[in-house]
């Protein structure tokens, strides 16, 4: 079963005078108080997207329920 955020990603620039990661490959931000900010910023802000353009939120889950059907 395919998760229903699968395929979508985000890029969201920040300036940390001290990251931490995880893992190997660096490609998890291990601060969880930075992850928990930059969540709580991207929600504030793509919510916002959706209101101006009330449109996207329907082709988005449209495209998303799609995306199930198809495994």
């Amino acid at each position: 079963m395919a998760r229903i955020g699968e395929g979508f990603t985000a890029v969201v620039p920040m300036k940390l005078d001290r990251p931490e990661f995880l893992g190997a490959t660096v490609g998890l931000l291990g601060d969880t108080a930075v992850r928990a900010c930059v969540g709580e910023a991207v929600h504030e802000h793509l919510g916002i997207w959706f209101e101006d353009r009330p449109e996207r939120p329907a082709e988005i889950v449209a495209r998303l329920v799609r995306g199930l059907h198809d495994d």
